[in-house]
Order: structure tokens, then C-alpha cells, then sequence
């Protein structure tokens, strides 16, 4: 009796200890990543946190499925959309932005799969937008000075929708106007916006801030039925053959895609001669 109690004594012992490795090995087959996963998920509030510092959705990034695969933008956006997904930064080795697709449980907070759809939706809506052709228009400016496809064709034409009551759009508008300035020698960049307010309005706000692109008023339905846009600010980056390079709602964003993509370097020789003295 005693020689079975041992036995099962050692059998038991062995088995707790077997136990006891493998969740720690378990844990230490654990990434940081999916440690930072496990405590987000149950609380909208420090995901949302998490996905407003680490996740941006407009960059270019490496997108990889749940198993770490790489997959088309499309597809992850889309993936995200369903709400049953969030995404997760993953470190790597090149200085391209990796996000990986991490799916929500029943653990996870409900809340969480409302905010990423909706979070995620207009910047699905703009992506699908890109790599498309920007819409026929012939707009004329608050100084009488016209603009249409065709006449710009050739230049890059960096585009704003806005409208006066919209305090987002005014705050970024001292950091524009410096992004104005440092390419006003390059005759093959436009800037223009379009707003949703009437000339006169338009024409007594310039008055009191120093608003550098050129300025086109009543574009409203241009905006709505033309470009399907409803959230303001949105920028959008046009390439020389009158195709749309980047959309996105804020100006850092804009500015980042712009300086390091969408504009080509003057040639030496093509270089504007400096002012005279």
C-alpha cells in the first residue's frame, strides 16, 4: 500500500512538474507583441490607445495575415472591417512599418470591433480611391485664375478640401503654408483647395489668416458627388498624369507621402535660377 502511494506520489509529482515546464515554455514562446495583445483586447480604452500611437493605416506598410504571411493591403483593411480583427505592430529588421492581423475572442471587449470598423472604413474608402484618375473639373480661384485637368497635366497638384467652421482644417494651415513655401519655386507643384464656402465668405477670412494654396469656393458638390468625401480635412496627392497618388486626412500624413515619394527632383539643369539680388 505504502510502495502504491509512492509510486503515485512520484507519478503525480513528475506530472506537475512536466506541467510546469511547458507553460513555461509556452510563455516563453510568447512574443512581447502577443503579450501586449492578451491585456489590450479586454479593454477598448488601452487598445484604442495602442492603436492611435502604433497603427496608421494610411502608410505604406507590410501587411501580414494572422500566420504572418504577407497579403494585400486590400485584403487586411478588409479583414478589419469585419470588426474580428485588430492590427498589431510587428518589429522587424527594415525600416518599413509591419502590421500583423491579431483576431479578437470572447475574451475581447465588444467594444473594440464597433471602433475598428469604423476606424478603418475611410481608410479603405481612400486607398480605393488611389491609383484611380481625379475627376474632370474646370475650377476658378478667389484671384479669377482657372484650373482643369488639362491644363494642369504634367504637374503634380496637391489638393485640400475644407471649409471655413472646420477648426481641424484652420490649425493645419500654418504648417501648409510652410510646405508652400519651401517648394514655391517648383512651377511643376500646385497647391489648391477646394472649399465648400461661398467667394464673398472666402474672401473676408483671408483678411484675417494667411491661407498660401489657391483658393477655389463653392466646390461642395464637386466634393460630395465628384470625389464621395465627407470627412474634412481630407489632402490628396495628384500625380502628372491627373492620377490620384495618396489620400488622407491630415496634413503630416499628406506631407510624409509627398516629400517622400510622389514628386520627382529637379535635374541639375532644370533647377529655377535664384533671385536676383
Amino acid at each position: 500500500m505504502k510502495k502504491n502511494c509512492s509510486r503515485l506520489f512520484f507519478y503525480s509529482t513528475t506530472l506537475l512538474f512536466l506541467f510546469l515546464v511547458s507553460c513555461e515554455e509556452e510563455k516563453k514562446k510568447m512574443t512581447e507583441t502577443d503579450l501586449i495583445f492578451s491585456s489590450i483586447k479586454k479593454d477598448q480604452a488601452k487598445w484604442y490607445r495602442y492603436h492611435k500611437s502604433n497603427i496608421h493605416l494610411a502608410s505604406e506598410f507590410l501587411p501580414l495575415d494572422q500566420t504572418g504571411d504577407t497579403i494585400a493591403k486590400k485584403v487586411f483593411l478588409e479583414a478589419l472591417l469585419t470588426g474580428d480583427f485588430i492590427a498589431m505592430e510587428i518589429k522587424s529588421n527594415t525600416s518599413e512599418d509591419t502590421y500583423r492581423l491579431f483576431k479578437l475572442d470572447e475574451e475581447s471587449d465588444e467594444n473594440i470591433g464597433v471602433t475598428i470598423t469604423a476606424d478603418t472604413y475611410p481608410e479603405y474608402r481612400h486607398f480605393m480611391m488611389e491609383g484611380k484618375e481625379f475627376p474632370d473639373f474646370e475650377f476658378t480661384d478667389l484671384e479669377g485664375k482657372t484650373y482643369s485637368k488639362d491644363k494642369l497635366k504634367g504637374k503634380t497638384v496637391v489638393v485640400k478640401t475644407w471649409f471655413i467652421a472646420c477648426k481641424p482644417c484652420i490649425e493645419e494651415m500654418p504648417q501648409l503654408n510652410q510646405l508652400v513655401e519651401k517648394y514655391r519655386d517648383r512651377e511643376d507643384v500646385v497647391f489648391l483647395s477646394l472649399s465648400t464656402d461661398p467667394q464673398q465668405d472666402l474672401e473676408k477670412f483671408v483678411t484675417t489668416m494667411d491661407f498660401q494654396y489657391r483658393i477655389v469656393p463653392d466646390t461642395g458638390q464637386f466634393i460630395k458627388e465628384k470625389l464621395g468625401l465627407s470627412v474634412f480635412p481630407t489632402h490628396i496627392i495628384v500625380d502628372e498624369n491627373g492620377v490620384m497618388k495618396k489620400v488622407v486626412n491630415t496634413a503630416p500624413e499628406m506631407i510624409s507621402f509627398l516629400e517622400s515619394t510622389s514628386i520627382p527632383d529637379l535635374q541639375e539643369d532644370e533647377v529655377p535660377p535664384p533671385p536676383p539680388m
